[in-house]
């Protein structure tokens, strides 16, 4: 039938809703992500397209590069031809063999060190001239993209540079359904969105070479411009990988996600609350608090 698979899709509509979230979440036993998520994302155009355009933007011909967490090299193939050396990092030892047979068959093996380890602790023998590391979630507040880049930074020559090198980070006031077992989750069909009771207000913004405290504790003024209940928050993170190459999250990394409130309120049209935040990067959204006052 011409729309069957376009039905099947919407019989599942409500069944989906949290598998983004299960694919997402980090798996010890697999030292880091499923299986499934290296297909997600290998698949995302736009977002390795985010990546590419950076490496375009910069010379990386005889550079030293390091990548952590290079997982089935779904960046690292295209800059990989161009460079001098390339340190490569990668926790999952699963991905060992996988790592190694690509770069004999690409002819890479005598320009590369792969480096299997914490990227949060391990060391470089010497300085480079980019870090690439796309180990984000939203807000930073699943992943560990600050600690790593906080200690693999200071390998950076004094012109080098980090991909990606800013987040800004964004809040609507916004009222959702949760499951009992829930405390976020990330947006995955158009009908899954909240209601949304204000407009993008800034929480914070992480500059990558700069950051040194991992909690974030913030009090922000926001004016409703509809009135309601508001039980949660809607999140988005926007990323500056290299300046005029952006990201700005889809369904495979930092997709829009709601979070819910410690308790629900109700809002007035027209009448200012103060949204309080706390959370720490690279924990979990669901230690994260948020709540109106």
């Amino acid at each position: 039938m011409e729309f069957e698979f376009y039905s099947n899709l919407i019989d599942r509509y409500d069944s989906l809703k949290y598998e983004i979230l299960k694919a997402q979440t980090f798996s010890e036993e697999h030292y880091g992500f499923l299986p499934i998520y290296y297909k997600v994302m290998e698949s995302d155009r736009t977002r390795v397209s985010a990546f590419t355009r950076a490496f375009d933007h910069y010379d990386f011909t005889d550079k030293i590069v390091c990548e952590a967490g290079v997982g089935t090299l779904a960046l690292t193939k295209h800059f990989l031809s161009k460079v001098k050396k390339a340190y490569l990092i990668e926790n999952n030892p699963d991905l060992k063999n996988f790592i190694q047979e690509e770069l004999e068959k690409n002819g890479w093996q005598d320009k590369v060190e792969v480096i299997f380890g914490d990227a949060m602790k391990v060391g470089l023998p010497e300085k480079v001239d980019y870090i690439v590391g796309e180990l984000m979630s939203i807000y930073c507040g699943n992943e560990y993209q600050v600690q790593i880049f906080k200690n693999l930074r200071k390998y950076l020559k004094p012109d080098g540079k980090l991909l990606p090198e800013h987040i800004t980070n964004v809040v609507q006031l916004a009222n959702i359904e949760f499951e009992k077992e829930h405390k976020h989750y990330p947006i995955n069909f158009t009908r899954h969105l909240p209601e949304q009771l204000s407009l993008h207000q800034v929480v914070n913004e992480i500059d990558l070479y700069q950051v040194e405290e991992l909690k974030v504790k913030k009090t922000l003024e926001i004016t409703p411009l509809l009135s309601g209940t508001v039980n949660s928050v809607y999140m988005h993170s926007m990323v500056q990988v290299a300046e005029g190459c952006n990201f700005t999250g889809t369904d495979s990394l930092m997709p829009p996600t709601v979070c819910k409130l410690e308790n629900p309120v109700q809002v007035k049209k027209g009448q200012s609350v103060r949204l309080n935040v706390e959370y720490e990067f690279g924990t979990s959204l669901d230690e994260a608090k948020f709540w109106v006052e």
